[in-house]
């Protein structure tokens, strides 16, 4: 389901919730059942198959002489058909009892932090929800309630508690505690049973789909495919439901520890979020160009981080954050929808953190548990860090061997200008990129790069210097509408949307190219190929290994009727000796040609194999000639 369908899908059945809510409960409940219905049919139909063909083989030996003979026949036949009944069998077991990965982290006990389970005691109590199996310590700037089920789609389910050390560092305690509630809302079922179950549902089903994603077999492979179409109408379906969800979330964690601090909670984890992204990560990776091993203590990075965050910057942050508006990207409303929900405003200024969640939750723990997510921080990043300290150091390199170059090119201007960018982004860049253009004023990436400076600096102007771009380089189409969407999405939602569909058009065409370039019909168009000498020859070379099979080979263009500036080629081969001219044969050839390294990308056919034996006069008409093997022709 494309992205238009998704949202149309969703204002019809917001519509639907608005004028008939227990109407719209029966869809979203019909449509959960369906996802058990196709369950029981894949699991029954598998059971089904495999009882009709255990059947089956108990008639044949059971039977006469007749039978016997008919065994004969069918015996491959049979055991052909054994094993993909066996795979459909396994994967629907797989399927229902899959095992999902646990969630990671650093896990702390009541002895380790007896005021946090104090805090989650009462919570419990006040909330009516279940306890928690584990609390996990990450260092990441989010909070989280997993439910783990050890029984797949049937649950037997265990619960998580997940806490960012990051997010404990930035809130004080009653902050933390309004994240924490919103999480366990879900869990609590607080906006009701079939709400929580719904909820529940779309986490299990989101799970099994990416789970199903990496099964290879035959029958796994048959399962993703039903997942992948039916997933997004659940989700769809579902997505209004988990959006109000998300509204009373907020609402219990009100109930909890009050609208007020609820409010601040969620105004100060996105300017954290915020921050994170545009100051905190970028700093880290400056400092990655200066020392050659990560830093010893990320939490203690973070802290020193947070504490230069001032005023005014906060404030620029919240704005931003206050600007987005509530999409179908996520269930998550905006802020500021969530604050009218709550009927609060945004707080002028939001007062400073005297003590924080991890100082008051952690207390004498905070240290050592710091400790241990710091060193498995740096222990998992070491390898990355060295080789980005390195790299860095080869592109500064690059940087000052340009600059000392009195007589640059128009692309050592260029790669200048990418390695500034990369390596000082504090400086200002646009006069040097207009001296470029005004040196190569066809240069269309400088022209882009221009358009995106000038929308930084909110020059709406900067829109005409991309459009141009993307007249004149299709292929610029998908980078330049989204530059131009994320500008415009808070200025001018309308005109956004469209920038929107037109990346959705370009994406849907370049789909369509591609899956035209990965299947070929027999009875495409073909042509001479229009490669150079020199690339023919490296494929020549990559089909020379296996010359003393092949009789013939030949290269070929096909034609792309999506897109006629697309190039697809085919290697076209007969074999040699005639006993060898079989289909099992052919196509175990064609699977060793088709691995080779090629320079191009391109199909491999057997000449012998039936689909493909009328080519062979096809080629003639065109009067291609064969590839020179050793001498061959």
């Amino acid at each position: 389901m494309d992205v238009s369908r998704f949202e149309q899908l969703i204002h019809r059945l917001e519509a639907v919730a608005a004028r008939n809510p227990s109407g719209y409960r029966a869809r979203v409940a019909a449509v959960a059942l369906l996802g058990f219905v196709i369950l029981a049919v894949v699991l029954g139909m598998a059971l089904l198959m495999v009882g009709a063909l255990a059947g089956v083989v108990m008639l044949l030996f059971k039977g006469g002489g007749v039978v016997a003979l008919i065994a004969l026949k069918l015996g491959k036949a049979l055991i052909l058909l054994a094993l993909p009944l066996w795979l459909l069998l396994k994967t629907s077991f797989r399927m229902l009892l899959a095992r999902f990965p646990a969630p990671e982290g650093l896990e702390i006990t009541r002895a380790d932090a007896p005021r946090l389970f104090e805090r989650l005691d009462d919570m419990q109590r006040r909330m009516n929800g279940p306890a928690f199996h584990h609390v996990l310590l990450v260092d990441q700037l989010n909070a989280a309630v997993v439910q783990h089920p050890r029984l797949g789609l049937f649950g037997w389910n265990r619960h998580y508690l997940i806490l960012g050390l990051p997010l404990l560092q930035t809130l004080d305690e009653d902050e933390a505690l309004a994240v924490v509630a919103h999480e366990y809302g879900h869990l609590a079922g607080n906006h009701g049973r079939f709400g929580a179950f719904i909820y529940r549902l779309r986490g299990a089903w989101g799970q099994m789909q990416a789970m199903a994603q990496t099964w290879d077999d035959w029958g796994s492979r048959l399962v993703a495919r039903l997942f992948g179409w039916y997933a997004p109408w659940f989700n769809a379906y579902s997505f209004v439901m988990a959006r109000a969800n998300e509204y009373q979330a907020d609402r219990s964690s009100a109930e909890l520890v009050g609208a007020a601090a609820a409010a601040r909670a969620l105004q100060r984890v996105g300017i954290a979020a915020r921050f994170e992204a545009q100051d905190f990560w970028p700093g880290i990776d400056r400092l990655a160009r200066a020392q050659a091993e990560p830093p010893a203590a990320l939490s203690g990075e973070w802290r020193r981080a947070l504490s230069s965050l001032d005023e005014a910057r906060a404030c620029a942050y919240r704005d931003e954050v206050l600007q987005e508006s509530t999409g179908y990207g996520d269930t998550h409303p905006s802020l500021n929808d969530r604050l009218r929900a709550l009927g609060e405003t945004p707080s002028p200024v939001l007062p400073a953190v005297g003590t924080t969640a991890a100082e008051r939750w952690l207390g004498d723990a905070l240290p050592r548990l710091a400790g241990v997510l710091d060193t498995r921080w740096r222990d998992d990043v070491r390898t990355r860090w060295q080789e980005r300290n390195s790299y860095l150091a080869e592109r500064l390199q690059q940087l000052q061997t340009l600059r000392e170059n009195g007589e640059r090119s128009v692309e050592d201007e260029w790669m200048l200008l990418q390695l500034t960018a990369e390596l000082e982004p504090d400086v200002d860049r646009r006069p040097a990129v207009e001296a470029l253009l005004a040196r190569a004023p066809d240069h269309l990436a400088a022209r882009f790069a221009l358009g995106d400076l000038k929308l930084d600096a909110d020059d709406a102007g900067g829109i005409d210097d991309i459009e141009a771009v993307m007249q004149a380089d299709a292929d610029a189409i998908l980078a330049g509408c989204e530059t131009i969407w994320r500008w415009l999405r808070t200025r001018d939602p309308v005109r956004a949307d469209l920038y929107r569909e037109r990346w959705e058009k370009r994406q849907a065409h370049l789909a369509g190219v591609q899956h035209e370039m990965d299947t070929l019909d027999p009875k495409c168009e073909l042509g001479r190929h229009d490669l150079p000498p020199e690339v023919e020859a490296d494929i020549v070379r990559a089909v020379l290994p296996h010359a003393d099979r092949l009789a013939r080979v030949f290269l070929l263009r096909r034609p792309i009727a999506a897109d006629p500036r697309a190039r697809a080629y085919v290697l076209a081969f007969d074999m040699t000796r005639r006993w060898l001219r079989s289909e099992e044969a052919l196509g175990k050839l064609a699977r060793t040609l088709a691995a080779a390294d090629y320079p191009v990308s391109l199909h491999v056919v057997p000449l012998g194999a039936k689909a493909f034996r009328g080519w062979r006069k096809r080629i003639r008409a065109l009067g291609v000639e064969a590839l020179p093997l050793d001498g061959k022709s």
